[in-house]
């Protein structure tokens, strides 16, 4: 349905995996690489006392860096396609999102003709946080969770890319 939306692909021999760490102003980025093709994205609560904070290939890079300058996100790096169908559905939906804006479950469960509790295992499993922006799926009464999460850290990260986005917490 939505797939044409963000750059899926498949990789034709295995790839060896590449590992980054990545400070942003939120909090601290462990990005996978199988190949070209972005694998994984996940939040680090408690980065490894080794973890070496290497520069990002420079494409990548400038993709995260444009986040933090103007709020939006471009994907124009492979993702490993991976997840179900209708998760990618989910995450193209999620990726359509604008800055600036949210939606509760019920308002996308409603779009992708489908209940909100359907929603809450792609938006958990979600391997590109951020760069498929889960943090604007709110629950009907607040926040709601973020990447498993329904308090700490991770919830605080979630407030602060809303913020980012200019998106008045307070209000939900």
């Amino acid at each position: 349905m939505f797939d044409a939306q963000l750059n899926w692909q498949t990789l034709d021999k295995p790839q060896p995996q590449l590992s980054y760490y990545y400070q942003t102003p939120a909090g601290i980025l462990a990005i996978q690489l199988q190949g070209e093709l972005v694998s994984t994205v996940q939040w680090i609560i408690n980065p490894p006392l080794d973890a070496k904070y290497s520069g990002l290939p420079t494409a990548l890079e400038q993709q995260i860096n444009n986040y933090w300058l103007t709020g939006k996100m471009t994907i124009r790096t492979g993702l490993l396609k991976q997840g179900t169908e209708f998760q990618r559905n989910v995450w193209c939906a999620l990726y359509q999102i604008p800055p600036g804006i949210t939606k509760t479950y019920g308002e996308l469960a409603k779009e992708l003709n489908t209940g909100p509790r359907a929603l809450a295992n792609p938006c958990r499993k979600n391997p590109f946080p951020l760069l498929i922006p889960c943090h604007r799926i709110l629950a009907k009464t607040g926040l709601g969770g973020y990447a498993g999460a329904s308090s700490g850290k991770l919830i605080n990260i979630k407030a602060a890319l809303l913020k980012h986005e200019k998106i008045d917490t307070h209000a939900v």
